[in-house]
């Protein structure tokens, strides 16, 4: 959020204009964020196969991944993570 309302963040949205995207500065899982997490709290996390799931092929493609207009500020995940241990 922060960085939405900082000096230089996009500009209210234009129609026929791409939709502003925010992402982290790198590509990451799901279940590799939950392990991150988990690990700092003590928590073994146990991945589960969603292949058979709605949108596990969409999503196993990339399609949640930000596209080639976004903004990539970071931090990263794991870097978030140890700012607040």
């Amino acid at each position: 959020m922060d960085f939405a309302l900082a000096p230089g963040a996009p500009a209210k949205p234009v129609p026929g204009t791409p939709i502003p995207e925010v992402a982290g500065p790198r590509e990451e899982t799901l279940a590799g964020a939950a392990r991150l997490a988990g690990a700092r709290r003590g928590i073994k996390v146990v991945p589960t196969d969603g292949a058979g799931l709605p949108g596990a092929e969409f999503a196993a493609a990339g399609g949640l991944l930000p596209g080639p207009h976004a903004l990539l500020p970071g931090p990263a995940f794991e870097d978030w993570l140890d700012a607040r241990s």
